[in-house]
């Protein structure tokens, strides 16, 4: 993958994980694809669903403290023809608070000429990597 191409995947990566902490549910349905899938422990969740609890909690304030923040431990990205798959280990940072550190992978593709999110899967993991 070229050096401009993975650049721009890796900043609209970084959106999504800023509106996701942000509980913006506008710019995580632009960056999600229509189809877009979260797995976790809880099961298998669909985009509207999603952006649904998000919104909710967000109204209750029972989201994320502001200047949370999404850090990567390990982050390794493999492109495969059409899609690039992103994995590793990384949390969501609150300055307060420590929460758990997560294993995940997610799955870009372009399309119409900007990125999306097809899925991401994501479990607790024991330790930091």
């Amino acid at each position: 993958m070229e050096g401009t191409v993975h650049e721009k995947l890796l900043e609209t990566r970084r959106q999504w994980y800023a509106a996701y902490i942000e509980g913006n549910v506008g710019q995580l349905d632009h960056i999600e694809s229509d189809d877009f899938v979260l797995i976790n422990e809880a099961g298998l969740q669909g985009k509207l669903d999603q952006l649904g609890n998000i919104a909710e909690a967000v109204a209750a304030g029972q989201w994320f403290a502001r200047g949370s923040r999404a850090e990567d431990v390990t982050l390794r990205v493999l492109p495969l023809d059409d899609v690039v798959s992103i994995y590793g280990q990384g949390r969501i940072a609150e300055h307060d608070r420590s929460r758990p550190w997560l294993h995940f992978s997610e799955l870009w593709c372009k399309e119409n000429g900007e990125w999306r999110v097809l899925t991401l899967h994501f479990t607790t993991a024991s330790a930091a990597a």
